[in-house]
């Protein structure tokens, strides 16, 4: 079911998404978990020690050791690191899921996504409209796509099609970025003062998204807008509701995953009725 207020705020349209990586799942692309254990396993295939890629691979168990990972795999596949990017993210075989059509079809000011492969744009095609796609980099078309009420996609965290080597996949390339880009950071506030946002394809241990709450969270000290976030209600523990809701103004839907995210799907259409 719906809550009142996300219904409300849906039809008011001020209103946008956060598309995370368990949306790209759905087509065959990597978890964040998988994602460093094939990064592992081609610094192996690159004489990187045994011992060396046994203890990462260890430290994979634990979701909050994810970043640490990904900077040491970051110094250990400098030049090859961005070739594995394009091949994996940018497949052209690789299709949008049914799911991800009907995201996509929902009235939105706007998508952000840390997600790096193309399955967004590919959605936007299938139904016809041309994806209005930009980076990180691109702050000023940001900042007038929103004063002008043009629909836009944010590719938070790079593009694996067009700047392979631009992507953001540490906690200290995510910070270069905030610090850096004085105008990214603008209009990030923008976005999330402006509009209402749910959060789709998230968990709890997604580090993407941490790192992007984390900025809310400084920015706005609890004081922006309510935002949603439907997730699974695997895991999932009331203090952990609690504290997303008093920290970042998120609320949490929970689902039941069963079924291929049978219900998730179900709250997709019934909020394209609206």
């Amino acid at each position: 079911m719906i809550p009142k207020e996300l219904k409300e705020v849906y039809e008011k349209g001020a209103f946008g998404l956060y598309i995370g990586a368990g949306i790209s799942q759905a087509s065959g692309l990597p978890s964040w978990s998988q994602l460093l254990t094939e990064l592992i396993d081609l610094a192996e295939e690159y004489n990187i020690s045994k011992d060396k890629c046994n203890e990462l691979r260890t430290l994979i168990k634990d979701p909050s050791k994810y970043l640490l990972i990904a900077e040491d795999l970051k110094e250990l596949l400098p030049g090859d690191l961005f070739k594995y990017f394009k091949n994996r993210f940018d497949n052209r075989k690789d299709k949008p899921s049914e799911l991800l059509r009907k995201i996509i079809k929902l009235r939105t000011r706007f998508i952000i996504t840390t997600n790096y492969d193309t399955l967004i744009e590919k959605a936007y095609i299938e139904i016809n409209e041309q994806p209005n796609d930009i980076t990180y980099k691109d702050a000023s078309t940001i900042n007038y796509n929103l004063l002008n009420n043009e629909r836009f996609l944010l590719k938070a965290h790079g593009d694996a099609r067009r700047s392979p080597d631009e992507i953001i996949i540490t906690e200290r390339d995510y910070r270069q970025i905030i610090f850096r880009e004085k105008g990214y950071q603008s209009v990030l506030y923008a976005m999330f003062s402006m509009c209402h946002v749910l959060f789709l394809g998230v968990s709890l241990n997604d580090p993407e998204l941490r790192l992007m709450l984390g900025f809310i969270h400084n920015i706005f000290h609890g004081g922006s807008p309510e935002h949603f976030a439907i997730m699974s209600n695997k895991n999932l523990s009331k203090t952990e509701i609690d504290r997303w809701r008093k920290d970042f103004r998120i609320t949490i839907i929970g689902y039941d995953p069963k079924n291929n995210h049978e219900e998730l799907e179900n709250f997709i259409n019934e909020l394209l009725k609206f």
